[in-house]
């Protein structure tokens, strides 16, 4: 009788396992059945909003359902990306990942509510090809020239830093700490101001996204002396890798949603981001904000992430913030 037994529950559980395994699936045909909202943590018309709001229009045309932008701005993009953080995790909220909001917040404000663990990293939709610029007229044409020059003068060259704890003056200081160099740093108050001083011979190198040196470039005003990865663009320009420097000096933005979120939603976004990413018209509109779309998911993308997470961790740690 107890064989019975044991052959009954045998048999209950496998028939469990398989009613689980077939709700799972049938979760991710159904899905979605209604409209998704996609948080933005930061206000309309930026480059965070723009990005969400092209992915959104291009998913929504494989998914079946609105994809509904949503921006939620305040704190430096800590109130939207908690209020992501605490959704519940079905599916139908998901996040525009960027790295102030996912790196450096968590590392700086204790009470922030969420770490980069609080969410399950879907895909990266694009990279913003960062670049260090200086006056057209400047005596360097590579990052390794300045750097020797720095090195010669500890202190002197300038550093017009867009803001100080932005991910772009974190990626400068490490650098300078890769390289081993010391410069003076001027902050200013956006990206904009800083090419704006460089242009005015106030500062002597500034590290910027596309959407600041690009025009600037294209019209003989700024040189690029090392950019973040690859371009078709400036295929004349050295990446910081290729003048020996180590390290993530690019800027991206991606889809996120709350940890715990269904592992078949996960796999159906992941599915649907990478035939949007390779879309023709999904690649002009992100190419038309100065930036190249880039699919990275699961583990490679986690990877980068927490590499990047490591390099501005240890940044901080030098600088040793107080923490609000």
């Amino acid at each position: 009788m107890l064989k019975h037994l044991r052959s009954a529950l045998f048999g209950l559980a496998c028939l469990s396992l398989a009613a689980a395994f077939a709700a799972s699936a049938n979760a991710a045909d159904a899905y979605p059945d209604k409209p998704i909202q996609l948080i933005s943590p930061y206000g309309a018309g930026g480059d965070s909003d723009l990005t969400a709001r092209v992915w959104a229009e291009f998913a929504k045309r494989k998914l079946g359902q609105p994809v509904v932008v949503v921006n939620k701005a305040g704190g430096g993009g800590v109130a939207g990306s908690l209020f992501a953080a605490k959704a519940k995790p079905d599916g139908y909220t998901l996040f525009l990942a960027q790295a102030g909001p996912s790196l450096i917040i968590p590392q700086t404000i204790s009470n922030a509510g969420y770490t980069l663990d609080s969410f399950d990293y879907i895909a990266r939709v694009m990279i913003a090809n960062c670049a260090v610029v200086v006056n057209a007229d400047a005596p360097w044409n590579t990052l390794k020239e300045l750097a020797e020059d720095a090195e010669k003068n500890p202190g002197k060259l300038v550093f017009a830093s867009p803001a100080a704890t932005s991910w772009l003056s974190l990626a400068m200081r490490n650098w300078q700490s890769t390289a081993g160099v010391k410069m003076k740093q001027v902050e200013y108050k956006s990206g904009a101001d800083a090419a704006t001083a460089v242009l005015g011979n106030h500062g002597d190198m500034t590290f910027l996204f596309p959407q600041n040196y690009a025009p600037m470039v294209k019209a003989g005003k700024l040189k690029i002396l090392a950019i973040g990865s690859k371009s078709a663009e400036y295929p004349d320009a050295l990446t910081f890798e290729e003048q020996g420097y180590a390290g993530k000096y690019y800027g991206w933005g991606g889809i996120a949603a709350p940890k715990g979120t269904p592992q078949a939603v996960i796999d159906k976004l992941v599915a649907v981001t990478a035939e949007v990413v390779k879309d023709p018209e999904f690649v002009k509109a992100i190419n038309n904000m100065n930036a190249t779309p880039d699919f990275l998911a699961g583990g490679a993308w986690m990877k980068q992430l927490k590499e990047q997470y490591d390099e501005i961790g240890a940044v901080l740690k030098s600088l040793s913030p107080a923490k609000n």
